[in-house]
């Protein structure tokens, strides 16, 4: 185990999406000779006390030996993904990744990891301007406040945030987060390797 300041928060893996754009289940596409999920979960174990895993089929994934958590409530999307895996981690902390962000930066996590003081959330701002929500640490206290929201009828994460006190870490010179959304997204990044 690393001496990482993450070692006292859970590292949480989003792995339920429909993966609609992609065509074929994200989890299981191969980085070298790596699936997709296998390699995030063997880069969060050296950081990370815990590793809990977000999706609804549980059984594909039980080669892994890792707790996996189904939605509460099915049908509400990520933010519900997201809630229920929060409310089963045993650390009032949690950094948050979702499957199809292949490259974890761990300075970027543990720059983002002191910053929690004060705030419920912390998530990067790209360049851009856009922020990633799914790359991102959140305290148990969301939880309340994540199931108002959605029993309000909001599932959007990036609305759902805005009533939490968030900390908007801006991205600077650290690596850009990529996400494969698409097929030609995942043959770009391979190409990169």
């Amino acid at each position: 185990m690393n001496t990482s300041p993450c070692k006292s928060c859970t590292a949480i893996i989003l792995a339920g999406g429909g993966a609609k754009r992609m065509g074929k289940d994200k989890r299981f596409l191969k980085v070298g000779n790596e699936q997709l999920l296998d390699r995030q979960v063997r880069i969060l174990k050296q950081y990370f006390q815990d590793v809990i895993i977000s999706a609804n089929d549980p059984e594909k994934l039980a080669y892994l030996n890792l707790p996996v958590v189904k939605d509460q409530h099915e049908g509400r999307g990520p933010l519900e993904g997201l809630t229920s895996v929060l409310n089963a981690s045993r650390t009032e902390y949690n950094f948050v990744v979702a499957v199809d962000i292949p490259s974890i930066d761990m300075s970027l996590v543990e720059k983002m990891r002191s910053r929690l003081d004060h705030v419920l959330a912390v998530i990067p701002v790209c360049i851009d301007g856009r922020q990633e929500p799914l790359f991102a640490f959140y305290s148990k206290n969301c939880i309340p406040i994540f199931r108002t929201a959605m029993d309000e009828g909001e599932y959007a994460i990036h609305r759902a945030i805005k009533r939490c006190p968030v900390y908007f870490f801006p991205m600077k010179d650290e690596m850009p987060l990529e996400n494969l959304n698409s097929t030609k997204d995942y043959e770009t990044f391979l190409r990169e390797q």
